[in-house]
């Protein structure tokens, strides 16, 4: 007689409390929200192939000596067969996806910090924008077997770079805003001969738990409290805390708030276009009446404290360019026909769809945790070097 094995039930948030304190161990991440992000990315990449979105991770800073390759090294040995892309050709890494690997590219800003190099590395930023949703390969002609290739593109990725990554990377992504240690800012020195094998035995761990939950996240829908491309990149991560109960639902949702919101001021800041419609509302919020001259709208954008339009001038021709791509146009008002400006209810529409405050996602709200199943999985891949 034949005695089935004991079922093996996993603390989810256990694992991802060590996670974070490892993490933590050898780390200085920037704020709460960034540890939570960490963690679940680290935690997502054991379970990318049920998920329809596979979120980029971007560690930034505007100097070197921030931490961002010790992070991502940590990373790498906690993810799910990590794949480290230093000098790895384009045409290497599409045939290294023929299941989600988690791609580790150290010093991305050597190969999009510049127009030059971006349009060098096009092929690069294209694998790692088909990538982020299953279905979308790249299609490639081989010449020598004079046959069409489809290549497979879906993977996560992890990037760390100084200064700021294309627009098409960061809006696919979680950043991360990486700073130098201050003097009493301690971590632990990371030492490959003597750290790895731990690391690799918490992945191991982590990876029975997130492959025995396989379906429960096939199937999660969990209520979000972002919208649009935010939750296509903050779903899979909001799963798993889910998943794990306890404290990290909350936690996930506030980081995914928090880190969302910071995305859109660093958009705000790099998008002339976007930080005028901001400033635009806070001046029409203090205005009295439906409409408003062009020289009263500059006058009062140039009196705001620190903004660009102060340094940079703004002048009602390039106030209208700006402006026009959101279906806003100048006008006249009606007793006044010399006064040339813009009427309030014309700005509405652009208020409501790209500075709106989000609803959250609708959604059946967090996923069960299922009844703990046969544990069958094997030890995750040694990382390989491409």
């Amino acid at each position: 007689m034949t005695t089935e094995p004991a079922a093996v039930e996993y603390d989810g948030a256990g694992i991802l409390d060590r996670v974070q304190a490892t993490v933590q161990r050898y780390c200085i991440l920037p704020n709460r929200h960034a540890v939570t992000a960490v963690t679940l990315f680290i935690a997502y990449t054991h379970a990318a192939s049920v998920f329809d979105y596979a979120p980029r991770l971007v560690l930034s800073s505007p100097e070197k000596r921030s931490g961002k390759t010790r992070c991502l090294e940590i990373i790498g040995h906690l993810s799910h067969r990590p794949l480290w892309t230093a000098n790895a050709s384009t045409a290497a890494l599409y045939r290294s996806l023929a299941r989600p690997r988690t791609l580790l590219l150290d010093e991305a800003d050597t190969v999009f910090g510049t127009r030059h190099k971006a349009e060098q590395n096009e092929d690069l930023r294209g694998l790692l924008n088909a990538g982020f949703q299953r279905g979308t390969p790249v299609i490639r002609y081989d010449a020598s077997a004079k046959t069409v290739m489809e290549l497979h593109t879906f993977a996560p990725v992890v990037l760390a770079a100084i200064g700021r990554l294309p627009d098409t990377v960061t809006d696919r992504a979680v950043n991360i805003a990486m700073r130098r240690r201050k003097p009493g800012e301690h971590v632990e020195p990371f030492r490959v001969t003597r750290d790895v094998e731990p690391l690799q035995a918490l992945a191991y761990e982590l990876d029975c738990w997130i492959t025995d939950n396989h379906e429960t996240l096939k199937h999660a829908r969990p209520l979000l409290p972002v919208y649009d491309r935010a939750a296509d990149l903050w779903e899979p991560l909001v799963a798993v805390a889910d998943l794990a109960s306890g404290r990290w639902p909350e936690r996930a949702r506030h980081a995914a708030t928090g880190l969302t919101a910071d995305a859109a001021t660093a958009d705000a800041d790099h998008s002339p276009s976007h930080e005028l419609l901001l400033d635009t509302r806070a001046v029409l919020e203090q205005f009295e009446g439906d409409f408003i001259p062009t020289e009263a709208l500059i006058s009062r954008l140039t009196r705001i404290p620190d903004s660009r339009w102060q340094d940079e001038g703004l002048t009602g021709r390039r106030l209208a360019i700006l402006l026009r791509p959101y279906g806003i146009t100048v006008g006249r008002a009606n007793n006044r026909m010399r006064d040339r400006g813009y009427h309030h209810r014309d700005f509405r529409d652009a208020f409501a769809r790209y500075l709106h405050t989000p609803e959250p996602t609708p959604g059946p709200g967090p996923a069960m945790r299922p009844q703990p199943a046969d544990t069958t999985t094997q030890p995750p891949d040694q990382q390989e070097h491409v």
